[in-house]
């Protein structure tokens, strides 16, 4: 199949191209103008111009995957909070808009999402059919997707994968877990270690990106999360005790860090010590202002429509989901 992906060189879109080519698939890349004085139209500030340099590759194209977008963990600038709307409800209008004008349009089209279309703090399950929440990451999400399906003349099958906290050695959470082990011996949590965490491991939501283009799963609205989600403490439990390590490790400077970290975590555990630090709910707010949802997200998100379809989570759990990018350090 001919698989088009936007945001191709990004954290899901670099694993989702080389799960798709190791398939047999054929995966391209849409790129965007570099700045903003190459094409007519002028959008951002920063100069990401969000308009398509190459959308001939769009024509016969089996499926599309757009998934992209400005980075939502950048400081929320009033200049930026526009860039992170606009790269996603005027990127995707332009999207919709070329593949509409292909002769032969692409066959179907799946656009991310994220979980922070939902309300935040509430006790209940969130499922697809859940309402939308009323903070401006559920803003964007709603905007997101309303620019996918209001554009859609040639009534093009259309999916959206409302996508949880990615667990890679890559991302910025395990990172950022990884950087407190190595000075402490321990992964604290920001707000409460009680925040549930409704998570992916990348390899299976590129799965899941796989599955709807290869059609076992059917065209329509995903959460792409894992079917167990956790508590913030439940995931520093299952670092400590899968501690993945994105550093050269045959440098014996690292070598000696990740082995004191791993004697001192050691030690602790020993000793019986379950108390960890939190970094209080006030202070984040204080540091990061609006943005400071992104770190106390507190959601507990289904994956049952997913399951009711047959797919199969190869890492279900935290703690598989841990041991595995524990032994996997370039995923």
């Amino acid at each position: 199949m001919k698989i088009i992906i936007t945001g191709g060189s990004g954290l899901i879109g670099g694993q989702l191209s080389h799960q798709l080519e190791d398939r047999g698939h054929v995966v391209l890349h849409l790129g965007r103008y570099r700045s903003n004085k190459q094409p007519p139209q002028k959008d951002l500030p920063l100069g990401k111009n969000i308009f398509w340099s190459n959308p001939e590759i769009l024509e016969d194209a089996d499926v599309v995957v757009h998934l992209a977008g400005a980075n939502v963990a950048n400081p929320w600038t009033k200049r930026y909070k526009k860039d992170i709307l606009e790269s996603r409800s005027v990127g995707t209008t332009e999207l919709m808009r070329v593949c509409n004008a292909c002769v032969n349009p692409p066959k179907h089209i799946i656009s991310a999402s994220g979980i922070g279309y939902y309300q935040e703090w509430v006790p209940q399950t969130l499922t697809e059919e859940s309402g939308a929440g009323d903070g401006f990451l559920a803003h964007v999400c709603k905007v997101w997707e309303e620019s996918l399906f209001r554009n859609n003349p040639k009534q093009i099958p259309l999916s959206v994968v409302r996508t949880g906290l990615v667990l890679s050695n890559k991302s910025k959470i395990v990172n950022a877990a990884q950087t407190q082990f190595l000075v402490c011996g321990m992964v604290g949590s920001v707000g409460s270690h009680s925040n549930r965490w409704s998570w992916v491991h990348i390899v299976d939501l590129c799965n899941q990106y796989i599955a709807l283009i290869e059609g076992t799963l059917q065209p329509g609205i995903y959460n792409g999360v894992a079917p167990n989600p956790c508590t913030q403490g439940e995931f520093g439990d299952a670092y400590e005790r899968f501690p993945a390590v994105n550093l050269p490790l045959w440098l014996p400077i690292w070598r000696l860090e990740f082995f004191l970290a791993k004697k001192l975590n050691g030690l602790i555990r020993f000793l019986g010590i379950r108390k960890r630090p939190i970094v209080p709910e006030w202070i984040i707010k204080l540091l990061w202002g609006e943005r400071s949802v992104i770190a106390l997200t507190n959601q507990y998100v289904s994956a049952q429509k997913t399951l009711d379809q047959g797919f199969c989570y190869q890492y279900p759990t935290i703690e598989s989901a841990m041991q595995h990018l524990q032994g996997h350090p370039k995923i």
